[in-house]
């Protein structure tokens, strides 16, 4: 009866040891899964392959928060069931023993090892995206860790799963030679991918964006090259002399011969109206600074600053596209002389991080913090947060950057605080101001700095926070 209950319970003991065995084979799959989606999305983001950068954004922190999770999971299983010591490991190879599965479990305890190391740095400074780590650890261990050890991160997880790839067609007897090749092959294609795309993140961009030079605009797919010390603006009521508009580009291509454009300006919206060009009618165009990518927009194109680092494509549209813009062109002057001679936006939102507060018909002024690029008076969408604050609505704190991130060419004030809730890491605010009719993406918010793009008289502004 005691041999009985012995065997029962030895018997037991391998069935759970089994089970734990098979479930961490099943974790560890999903790790694979979930590091691929990281890092795809990872390099999907700073090579913006996809015009939504945010719901990328929030697709990578999911990922990434599984993948840790697994992770974490894969670390203790093996710390606490894999006894493999790395002086026995030695041995037997040195001994000739079971060279080949030891070799493999060399490169696997190193490889793993590799992992811990690298993913503890990483994960630390990826925490910079929280305020309350920022705040505290952010110049210790800066947000820049996490995208230099990226490389490093990603080369010993490909190792790790190539070992693992070969340990499971050694479990499952599988030695024809092909199987053998596709391991390299997915292992290489897997590596080469990575430090390629690598590369190409750090790689200088070599595009012609030097203000003082000869640059690029796209109408049509086809390319011209034009001084952009010989563009003069037809906006002097909105642009210092050197300044000027995306606008004006075309103008100074017109007036030198290399395209054909007639366009006239229309008082009721405030901009100039493209009537043909080339023979053709319904222009518009999408224009992306340094780091930014292609956007939807319903901004005036004779109000959008250029600046160094721009990439600017002009292409046709359809008739109702362009009524749409121009509608809400013209309700914003008919509301701007309603109200005349001050700028009254009826709604503005403010989601902080820790408030959310909503203000109407709010009075704006100029506060000419830009007044190297427009004139005086030219009321921009920071005069916003700005005025709020002289009416005792709000403090703020504005911050100066060169460069954010992966925008080499910043040059702009941000708002960084406001009350008590201050910018730090990957957190902090961003802005769109317009129509209800084009609120998000649909054509409000683009990447023009807040104290970069002048205010007619939009319908709302709204500034929130998010963590990218």
């Amino acid at each position: 009866m005691l041999s009985f209950k012995r065997n029962f319970v030895y018997v037991y003991i391998l069935k759970m040891a089994s089970t734990k065995v098979r479930i961490h084979r099943i974790i560890s799959w999903l790790l694979v899964v979930f590091f691929l989606a990281t890092i795809i999305t990872g390099y999907a983001q700073t090579n913006i392959w996809f015009t939504d950068q945010y719901l990328l954004s929030k697709l990578h922190r999911v990922f990434e928060w599984f993948f840790i999770a697994l992770l974490l999971y894969h670390l203790i299983y093996t710390l606490v069931n894999v006894r493999i010591r790395f002086e026995k490991l030695f041995s037997k190879i040195r001994e000739r023993k079971g060279t080949t599965i030891n070799s493999l479990r060399l490169i696997q305890k190193l490889s793993s090892w590799g992992v811990v190391v690298v993913v503890f740095f990483f994960i630390l400074s990826g925490l910079n995206g929280y305020v309350w780590f920022a705040n505290t650890f952010g110049e210790l261990i800066p947000f820049s860790w996490h995208r230099s050890l990226d490389l490093a991160l990603n080369i010993f997880i490909i190792i790790h799963i190539a070992v693992g790839l070969k340990f499971f067609l050694i479990r499952k007897n599988l030695k024809h030679y092909l199987f053998n090749a596709g391991i390299i092959l997915i292992t290489a294609s897997l590596m080469t991918g990575v430090i390629f795309l690598q590369v190409q993140q750090n790689k200088p961009d070599f595009t012609p964006t030097i203000y003082q030079g000869s640059v690029k605009t796209s109408i049509d797919e086809v390319d011209y090259f034009f001084n952009t010390t010989d563009v003069i603006s037809i906006r002097p009521d909105i642009f210092t002399e050197g300044h000027f508009s995306i606008f004006d580009i075309l103008v100074h291509l017109d007036t030198r011969g290399s395209i054909d454009m007639d366009y006239h300006f229309d008082a009721s919206m405030n901009t100039h109206v493209i009537d043909s060009l080339n023979g053709e009618t319904g222009w518009w165009y999408n224009v992306w600074y340094s780091g930014g990518w292609p956007e939807r927009s319903a901004f005036r194109m004779d109000h959008y600053p250029w600046k160094e680092g721009t990439t600017l494509n002009f292409f046709k549209e359809s008739e109702s596209f362009l009524d749409q813009r121009y509608n809400v062109f013209r309700q914003e002057i008919t509301r701007k002389q309603n109200n005349s001679p001050d700028l009254i936006i009826p709604t503005v939102r403010i989601f902080s991080r820790t408030f959310s507060e909503t203000h109407y018909n709010v009075s704006v002024t100029a506060h000419n913090l830009r007044n190297d690029t427009f004139q005086l008076g030219v009321i921009t969408a920071i005069d916003v947060i700005m005025s709020m604050g002289d009416q005792g609505l709000l403090t703020y704190q504005l911050t100066w950057y060169d460069s954010v991130g992966d925008a080499d060419i910043v040059r702009d004030y941000w708002v960084t605080a406001i009350n008590f809730d201050t910018a730090s890491g990957t957190c902090g605010y961003v802005y769109e101001s317009g129509s209800h009719n084009f609120e998000g993406f649909s054509g409000n918010h683009i990447h023009i700095p807040q104290d970069y793009r002048p205010l007619n008289s939009p319908e709302y502004y709204e500034t929130f926070w998010i963590c990218l």
